[in-house]
């Protein structure tokens, strides 16, 4: 599957700033609670699909106690069907920062010199 950005005021470049705050605060500040759209946006995250921004903001928007439960059960069940029962670690880079795998997506992959803190 390829990924296919949204398309935001920034192009999204490799190695470039992709965050345009005043759309991102624009974004959350227009954003309207709507319970059927909660629950669509819920059940788009259960099924593994990537979240927009205006799906995030809507999420992050939510102000009812409803709404907020549904979420939450929601993202624990999404953890549950990605992770199961188990808790996983990211270790080393939440211990330290230096790495020796070389994966690509990765900012301290051991092959970045631009890394100063390899």
């Amino acid at each position: 599957m390829k990924f296919s950005p949204e398309k935001y005021s920034m192009a999204d470049k490799p190695q470039q700033p992709f965050i345009d705050l005043a759309e991102i605060v624009g974004i959350l500040k227009d954003t309207r609670n709507d319970r059927h759209l909660l629950k669509d946006i819920i059940a788009k995250s259960l099924g593994k699909q990537r979240l927009n921004l205006y799906e995030v903001a809507a999420l992050l928007n939510a102000d009812s106690p409803e709404s907020i439960e549904e979420i939450k059960a929601g993202a624990k069940q999404l953890k549950n069907d990605v992770y199961g029962n188990r808790i996983v670690l990211f270790a080393p880079l939440y211990v330290g920062n230096k790495c020796t795998n070389n994966c690509l997506y990765c900012g301290f992959r051991v092959s970045n010199r631009q890394n100063a803190l390899h």
